[in-house]
């Protein structure tokens, strides 16, 4: 089974503020408020995508759903190189697994 390496990363002499805001928008991010009384999850864009992370930066998606993540760090000033990879069974299990709701039919 065949799935797709994206490696991406913002160009050189990227302000720190920009490389905040591209992580939270492609991986998400973990708040509080209320002195950290309330915590909750801000959703990023590889919430939705089944994907394993080798490293910041580096991560294994299925086929299909390259093209979706690599169009979004572009459009979110990255850059993104993308390679067919084969896959482990660990990451088969990862990426093609079914919701639990899908799985008992509920």
């Amino acid at each position: 089974m065949k799935g797709t390496i994206l490696i991406f990363t913002l160009p050189p002499g990227t302000s720190l503020d920009a490389h905040r805001r591209f992580r939270k928008r492609i991986y998400g991010e973990e708040t509080s408020c209320g002195r950290g009384r309330y915590r909750y999850r801000r959703k990023g864009l590889l919430d939705e995508v089944p994907h394993v992370k080798l490293y910041t930066g580096v991560i294994i998606v299925r086929k299909e759903d390259a093209r979706q993540v690599a169009a979004a760090v572009r459009e979110n000033g990255g850059e993104c190189a993308q390679r067919e990879v084969s896959l482990t069974r660990g990451d088969w299990k990862i990426l093609f697994k079914m919701p639990r709701e899908e799985a008992t039919g509920k």
